[in-house]
C-alpha cells in the first residue's frame, strides 16, 4: 500500500462538487446556473421544446417500425398513433411543446425584470478611512 500513488480527482467532479468552504459552484457552472439577468434571450424559449420534440420523433419513428403486436409499441398513452391517429397526437405533442414553451417564456419575462445583483465588496477597512489600513 505505501508505494501506491494516490488517484487524482477527475477534474470535472472537482470543479462541479461543492466545497466545504464554498458557497457557490465552480467558476465553469456559475454562468449557466445563474446567469447575469437579461442574458436569456426569447430564442432560446424556443430552443428548450426541441429535447421533447426530438424525443416525440423518435417515439413515432420507433412505433411505427415496431409491428402492430409488439406489447409497448408506443412508450405513452398519448403517442400511440392507433387509438388517436395522427392528427390527435399531433395535437398532444402541441400541447406538450406549449407547455414548455409558454414557461420558457415567463422565465425569460423574469429574467428580464429582477435586478442586478450588487457587487460584493472585500474591504478590509470602511470607505471613510480612505484607503487600506
Amino acid at each position: 500500500m505505501r508505494g501506491r500513488r494516490r488517484a487524482r480527482r477527475p477534474e470535472l467532479l472537482h470543479r462541479l462538487v461543492q466545497h466545504p468552504g464554498r458557497r457557490r459552484p465552480g467558476p465553469g457552472l456559475r454562468p449557466r446556473l445563474d446567469p447575469p439577468p437579461g442574458a436569456l434571450r426569447w430564442r432560446h424559449a424556443a430552443q428548450w421544446p426541441a429535447a421533447p420534440g426530438l424525443y416525440f420523433a423518435f417515439a413515432l419513428a420507433r412505433g411505427a417500425l415496431l409491428s402492430p403486436a409488439a406489447p409497448a409499441r408506443y412508450t405513452y398513452p398519448f403517442l400511440d398513433v392507433t387509438a388517436h391517429g395522427y392528427g390527435g397526437v399531433l395535437a398532444n405533442a402541441a400541447a406538450l411543446g406549449a407547455a414548455f414553451y409558454v414557461p420558457g417564456l415567463a422565465i425569460i419575462a423574469l429574467d428580464r425584470i429582477r435586478p442586478a445583483p450588487r457587487p460584493s465588496e472585500y474591504r478590509i477597512s470602511s470607505e471613510r478611512a480612505r484607503g487600506l489600513k
